[in-house]
């Protein structure tokens, strides 16, 4: 489904997009421009609203906020459970151990769809510096063989621009893991699994098992993997580009890069170590956006249901380019901890769509508060320089 038609498939009142009941007209939906204020989840709820191609609160919008509120409670508690059950300091709710962070640029592709020429990618616009944290997905150190995903997170700095948040004004966050969909249709069902995940592998193959549709998809991709280096990424939920259109993100190495070779796992870090050796002759990732293409195949409000790239192909539109460097630095390490990453850091333009992208916002800052952290950097800070020789 192309733009125009999206749009007025927003607006239907009597029978919508393909013989589908909407909810009643919404005008200001047909006047939405590239370069809006994105408009806020539909309410009431109505019959059909799933098909349509905009969010919409669950329950009420009112009734959402109380629960996000609460679920910010929750991954405070979840924290201290993570770390008291195991003799850990508090980490990240979620993504708490990271193999490595690496500086590098964010670069527009010069012959980028036009469609995707909007917020950091519109005309003009980059390259960015960039730190990109590559991790694990549970919120606790654990040996790298362990059933978990895993997780890139880009973080452009130098972005100009109005935000939906003011706790940091210059930065673009990308959050993606090796999953095409989270666990969960929505937060309800994400946080629900959050837990039970805690109680043990038992009771997260016990939410697999009675949520086959929503929660199996992607616990099964948690199989241990070779190398950060060589996986794809995907961002999960919808977001914005412009006020006007919703996309998925992914990336994947760049064409031409060089697999890294299958090592031993016996290491717990190895995924740590195998990402050092690879960083050290530089990494190149592409970076993807899928269109959406109609309501009832690419929905924003089901997290769950995975956009088919034969419906909603990715269309490269950037490069993420880190160059030579060595991760072997406990400065560095210290650093990437501290780094605070979010994906409702950012600008209108790519502003988070849909229930679980929504809650979020609400739940990325109480786990950022539970472990005391959060740092927004202004550029490379020091490590692109090369190491001095010393002087006698």
């Amino acid at each position: 489904m192309r733009a125009p038609f999206r749009l007025l498939c927003l607006g239907a009142v009597l029978v919508g997009c393909s013989g589908i009941t909407v909810v009643a007209p919404r005008p200001e939906l047909r006047r939405v421009a590239p370069d809006d204020v994105p408009l806020p989840p539909f309410e009431p709820v109505a019959e059909g609203a799933e098909s349509m191609n905009s969010e919409y609160c669950l329950e009420s919008c009112t009734a959402e906020k109380a629960r996000f509120a609460e679920f910010a409670k929750q991954i405070q508690e979840l924290q201290k459970l993570q770390s008291g059950n195991r003799g850990q300091s508090v980490q990240r709710g979620f993504h708490g151990k990271a193999h490595g962070c690496l500086y590098g640029t964010v670069e527009p592709l010069p012959d980028r769809d036009p469609r995707s020429k909007f917020g950091v990618f519109a005309e003009g616009k980059g390259p960015y510096k960039a730190w990109i944290r590559f991790s694990n997905g549970v919120g606790w150190t654990q040996p790298d063989d362990e059933l978990d995903a895993r997780g890139m997170a880009v973080k452009l700095l130098g972005v100009d621009g109005a935000r939906p948040l003011n706790d940091e004004m210059q930065t673009q966050d990308f959050l993606m893991t090796n999953s095409p969909t989270p666990v969960g249709r929505n937060a309800e069902e994400f946080m629900k699994f959050a837990f039970a995940n805690e109680r043990g592998r038992l009771s997260g193959y016990w939410f697999a098992a009675t949520h086959i549709r929503t929660g199996a998809p992607a616990l099964m991709r948690t199989d241990p993997i070779d190398s950060a280096a060589n996986a794809q990424y995907w961002a999960g939920g919808a977001f914005h580009l412009g006020a006007h259109q919703a996309v998925k993100y992914t990336a994947k190495p760049c064409e031409g890069s060089v697999p890294r070779p299958k090592g031993p796992r016996t290491d717990p870090d190895y995924l740590r170590k195998d990402l050092n050796a690879a960083a050290k002759a530089g990494l190149c990732f592409t970076f993807y956006a899928q269109f959406q293409a109609d309501p009832k195949t690419t929905p924003i409000e089901h997290a769950s249901r995975e956009w088919p790239e034969d419906v909603a192909p990715p269309v490269p539109i950037a490069t993420i380019r880190m160059p030579a460097q060595d991760l072997a630095d406990p400065a560095r390490d210290a650093f990437c901890e501290k780094l605070s990453y979010s994906p409702w850091h950012g600008i209108y333009a790519h502003q988070p769509m849909g229930h679980i992208n929504r809650a979020r916002r609400y739940v990325y800052e109480a786990s950022r508060q539970g472990r005391a952290g959060g740092f927004e950097p202004h550029g490379y800070e020091g490590f692109d320089a090369p190491p001095q020789t010393p002087t006698k």
